[in-house]
């Protein structure tokens, strides 16, 4: 049985693929370029509609930025998992929003 995937698995995928510690500028230059990628084809959908094409499209760029922000994080040795659950707390707060992320 396949284990869903986790923040912290997918951090290790990218590490092992991917990992270029003397390329940070060139890393965070990627990640605005997949932004940028992202956006493209949201405008497309916001003007044209969302087809079954170009929502694969968006999907596949949203990857793209994960990636890269995952890449960044790796970078930086910062543990994604606990920075979305401190973060989340954070804002919860921030904006007097529900409890945080459920987590153990």
């Amino acid at each position: 049985m396949k284990q869903p995937l986790t923040v912290k698995a997918l951090q290790q995928h990218i590490k092992a693929i991917d990992f270029q510690p003397d390329k940070q500028y060139e890393v965070a230059l990627k990640l605005f370029e997949e932004v940028g990628e992202l956006s493209v084809e949201m405008r497309k959908a916001h003007q044209y509609g969302l087809s079954a094409k170009r929502k694969q499209a968006i999907m596949y760029e949203l990857y793209d930025v994960l990636h890269y922000v995952t890449h960044i994080a790796n970078l930086y040795q910062i543990d994604l998992e606990e920075a979305i659950i401190e973060k989340d707390k954070i804002n919860a707060i921030r904006y007097h929003e529900r409890e945080g992320l459920p987590h153990d």
